[in-house]
């Protein structure tokens, strides 16, 4: 089970990166609003934990060595880090509700009756992600502030970038008109990739561009996360609040 919730919140978290208003009737095309020249001031503009948001349905695919996996799933997220998601199975029946916030991860399992908890070093652990690092799964930007100088300049519509963020090596490729982050590696000490995020078919919402598909590999576990978004909510002004189940069994996230 503990394999599992693992991969399931880097499902849902990378579910994140398609936040917008409303799905149906959204404009495809390129930002026309940009507040600066500066690629990398537009491209962490358009970060959308900027903002709260509410992915109210997801369909997410997961595909590991023991099969496939189709389940449903939504995520409320309040700034600065607190996130709630619902996993349901295909009938709509919800078999897990996940809450992460600053240090603690907590974990409703429905089905067997058991509340899961540990603290963000279980991501760190078997993913290679502190809470710092979550909004790359969101298809957002983090860079150190001295890794801001001296960027390459765009090459065939695309920048390529290398930083160093909380000594760990990601390698961005950003669409320069598009102004998002369209690929990032993370890069072991051994120069492996240990896992790839792709941002694919971009619609604009407002002056944000958005990706419609995700694509999360994880090479190290040999795992893949696919993504589509089917209603979701920006500038959500709710709040998140996690309730243990009662009388669940405890069981340590290790």
């Amino acid at each position: 089970m503990q394999k599992i919730i693992g991969i399931l919140i880097i499902g849902i978290f990378i579910s994140g990166c398609s936040v917008a208003r409303k799905m149906g009737n959204e404009e495809n095309g390129n930002l026309n609003k940009l507040k600066s020249e500066n690629i990398i001031e537009n491209v962490e503009e358009q970060n959308i934990t900027n903002n709260n948001f509410f992915i109210k349905k997801a369909e997410i695919e997961i595909v590991t060595k023991e099969g496939k996996e189709k389940l449903l799933g939504n995520i409320k997220f309040q700034k600065p880090d607190k996130y709630l998601i619902s996993i349901k199975g295909r009938s709509g029946i919800e078999g897990a509700r996940i809450y992460i916030s600053g240090d603690t991860i907590l974990v409703n399992d429905r089905i067997n009756k058991k509340l899961y908890w540990g603290t963000s070093f279980y991501l760190e652990k078997k993913y290679g992600l502190t809470l710092g690092y979550l909004p790359l799964i969101f298809g957002d930007i983090v860079l150190e502030k001295s890794s801001k100088k001296n960027m390459e300049k765009c090459e065939g519509g695309k920048l390529n970038i290398n930083s160093i963020v909380k000594g760990i090596i990601l390698n961005y490729e950003i669409g320069c008109e598009e102004r998002k982050t369209i690929l990032v590696n993370q890069i072991n000490s051994f120069n492996q990739k240990r896992f790839k995020i792709e941002n694919k078919d971009f619609f604009k919402t407002g002056n944000i561009l958005i990706p419609k598909k995700i694509e999360f590999e994880d090479y190290q576990h040999n795992t893949k996360v696919q993504i589509k978004i089917l209603k979701v909510e920006l500038l959500w002004e709710g709040s998140v609040k996690f309730y243990p189940g009662k009388g669940y069994e405890l069981i340590e996230l290790v």
